[in-house]
């Protein structure tokens, strides 16, 4: 089960900064609640009983990942027309190497695709092994 929260009629921006803030401001317990009530509507004609069925629930609630999606090749952020600065760009800080630790993640692809991750890992490999 996953939650994307987006409330529609606004930028894409804005509804990925309200997302963030409806993840972060709803409490496990409501989560814990939408999904026993969730699964005990979909799954009672099977007799799945929630309060029976249920052993444990964890809820992982990522906030962050709602990276920034920036488009390489026309040098635009997704929802906004004009070039970014690359003092603008707050992955390419992200991902400067500290000393002997190299920093990898889909925020530092801008992109919150899981082959930006693997793709951030291989190049702070590839910096790391550089250096030695």
């Amino acid at each position: 089960m996953y939650r994307i929260p987006l409330p529609g009629g606004l930028p894409a921006g804005e509804q990925f900064r309200a997302g963030r803030y409806d993840l972060l401001g709803t409490s496990f317990e409501q989560f814990e609640r939408n999904i026993r009530q969730q699964l005990g509507a979909m799954l009672a004609e099977g007799g799945f009983d929630p309060a029976l069925d249920i052993k444990a629930i964890t809820v992982n609630r990522w906030p962050h990942g709602y990276a920034v999606g920036y488009d390489a090749e026309s040098d635009e952020m997704q929802w906004f027309s004009e070039p970014w600065p690359d003092e603008k760009k707050a992955w390419l800080m992200g991902r400067k190497q500290f000393g002997r630790i190299a920093f990898a993640n889909s925020d530092a692809g801008a992109s919150a695709m899981t082959e930006s991750a693997i793709e951030q890992g291989y190049r702070a490999t590839r910096e790391i092994l550089s250096k030695q």
